[in-house]
Parts: structure tokens; sequence; C-alpha cells
């Protein structure tokens, strides 16, 4: 769907370490494999040589397509400043400020794309762009095409590995100096490496796909569980989406609007929204406000405030805010070296990240917070 902001070119997605590295990657584990292959199995020396090329570039340009789709297609955007056709729905949602509209069922804001997405499961920096409503078929087909592709180089490889070994004391089949043999490790390594994480990532994927949620809706879905679990006359919390594994399946590739959602009969359009906004009130009442006394530049590694900050940084790809002595930052989540929190700019907005937990101090008037 489209929006009334204008967006970052499509091309400009590309131009990211996350896709660069992907395309470089792919290419190289495919020609790799290629060309070892070639040395004992070749192309057009047989039937077989022939189809195994064939299969193998083929699942490649399913694969790759795919991930171009859901690169350049996107997860899709809500329309900027949007509203509910009726107005009385409004107290039933949340309101985005840098969109400056509500969100609709599913939407969430993404900090590194700047938009509000459609049914967002999550951003990914290997597209470089969020996975969400529009292309989340495309993200899983491609993972799964991935993992197909990765098996067969990977076999190959160890065949050739194996036609390597057993030449020794008899006729040389295959010439493999050390070059070759770094080319090999390299290749045959990478594939193992994607054959786990796309299997895993597949694995997750896949728990959402069925129960037609997604990695952000699953965490709401458990602090709904606990909130419940901590207060018993709270009435039971039914996920709405959830229609039967058949009916998700129908539903994760079926072409909607992304706004509008079939729900369960006994379940309402806004209930997951109404959580969300009970949650949202119970988080700003945890927020602790704080003052900073010490500057930090943003870096992602600040060697300065120690060696248990340096090595114990957030394994996230959430930005790192810069901040300046004497700025008040409401604090949301806590570790044990850093913390997560807000702060309001000069032009209204709010920057969000992580930073040094040594950098700020709790405002005399504040209520202290257990980390």
């Amino acid at each position: 769907m489209s929006t009334a902001r204008s967006s970052r070119p499509i091309l400009a997605r590309f131009v990211h370490w996350g896709p660069i590295l992907s395309i470089v990657i792919y290419k190289f584990v495919t020609l790799t494999t290629l060309y070892f292959t070639e040395m004992w199995w070749p192309c057009f020396g047989s039937l077989g040589g022939f189809l195994n090329n064939a299969l193998l570039l083929t699942l490649f340009v399913v694969s790759f397509s795919c991930y171009l789709k859901s690169v350049i297609v996107g997860p899709g955007f809500l329309p900027y400043k949007w509203k509910p056709e009726n107005e009385r729905d409004e107290q039933n949602l949340q309101f985005c400020r840098i969109c400056e509209g509500f969100k609709a069922p599913r939407v969430h804001h993404c900090y590194k794309c700047n938009h509000c997405v459609l049914k967002m499961d999550h951003h990914c920096p290997w597209l470089n762009t969020c996975v969400g409503h529009a292309n989340h078929a495309y993200f899983v087909i491609f993972i799964f095409v991935s993992i197909v592709a990765s098996i067969q180089s990977s076999a190959l490889l160890f065949k050739t590995l194996l036609l390597v070994l057993a030449q020794y004391g008899h006729r040389v089949l295959i010439y493999f100096p050390l070059k070759l043999t770094l080319l090999w490790l390299t290749a045959f390594g990478l594939t193992i490496c994607l054959i786990l994480t796309l299997s895993l990532l597949l694995y997750i994927q896949m728990k959402y796909v069925l129960r037609n949620c997604t990695n952000i809706e699953d965490w709401i879905i458990g602090k709904a569980i606990s909130r419940r679990e901590q207060d018993p006359s709270l009435p039971p919390f039914i996920y709405p989406y959830n229609l039967g594994r058949i009916n998700n399946l129908k539903e994760f590739f079926a072409k909607g609007d992304g706004i509008h959602w079939t729900v369960r009969e006994e379940c309402g359009e806004y209930d997951l929204t109404i959580e969300q906004l009970k949650q949202k009130f119970i988080k700003e009442s945890w927020k602790q406000p704080m003052r900073v006394i010490k500057e930090y530049n943003g870096k992602w590694f600040p060697l300065v405030f120690g060696l248990c900050v340096y090595c114990q940084i957030p394994w996230t790809d959430e930005i790192r805010m810069p901040l300046n002595v004497d700025e008040v930052i409401q604090v949301t989540r806590f570790r044990k070296y850093w913390l997560y929190g807000h702060k309001k700019l000069p032009d209204g907005t709010r920057l969000r990240g992580w930073f040094p937990k040594s950098c700020v101090d709790t405002l005399p008037n504040s209520s202290k917070k257990n980390n």
C-alpha cells in the first residue's frame, strides 16, 4: 500500500552492508560449487551433470528472485496520517507521533524504516527493510529454497573432498592446490552456516505462520498471558487471528489490504490493539526519568566506559543514543551495564536507543527501579 509521505528510493535499500553481503555470499557459494563440481561432473559430460547444474541454477534463480522481491516489494506501509473510517474506533488504537496518524490493527512503527509497517514481523538487516504483510511470503519462500540450495551445494562440495582424498596413490583426477583448498573450506563452511542458521529461522517463522502471528505479536501474547498469571481476575486473552492451521496458511498467502483482518468469531476487531494499549499504560508507569551525567557519542563499542560495558553490549540492531550532560532520559529497559530509553528532541519528536548505564543517574524525586 502506498503512503502519502515520500520514502527513500527502493534501490537505496541495496546500498547497505546487509543486501551487499547477502548477494556476495550467495553468488560466491553458487559459483564456487559449480566450479568444483565441473572438475568431476562436467555439465556437458553427461545427462546427470547437466541436470545437476540445471537444478542448482534453478534453485539459485528462484531463491534470489524471492530475495529481490522481499527487498523491492517491501513490507507495505500504512498511509501517512491514517485514521479509521469510524471515528469511535480511534479510542481502541495507538497513535503514532512520527507518522501523525493512528496505527491500524497489527501495525507497528519501525524507527529504521521511519514508517508504520503493515503486519510488521521484524526489521531484517539482511534485507535493509522490514518483513511485513507485503513481503513476508517471499521472505519465507526465500529461506526455504536457500536451505535446499545450500544442502545441494554442501553435498557436492563434500563429494569433491571425498574424491580428492580417494585419489592419493592413484591417478590424479582433481588438481587441489592450497588456494583451491582455502576456497573449498570457505565455501563449505558458508554452506553449513547457511543450513544451520536458515533452518532455525525457518522453524521460527513457520511457528508464527501456522499460528497466523508475527514475532512482535508473539511478544504481546506472552505479556498478555503474564498479566493474567499475575492477576487471575482478568478475563482470559484469546489471540484473535489464530483461525486454525489451514486457514492461517490461506491468510498468510492472501493478498489483503494489510489493514482489515479476519478474526475469530468470539473475538473483536480491536482485541489485540486494546491489549496493547493496556500493556503500554503499564510500561509508561514503569518509566524512570534519569539525568545524564556523562556524555556519550553513540558508539557501539565504547571502550572508554570500561571492559564490562565494551564486552556486554546489547546484541540488537537498535540504535545507540548519543547523550549530552544534563539531558533527561526516560528509561524503559534495564540491563546490567546498558539502559534503553528515549529523550525529546527540540522538534518535539523522540529519539530512542541504548546507552551505557554509567552515563546517567537517578533524579532525586524519581522512584527507584530494580534492575
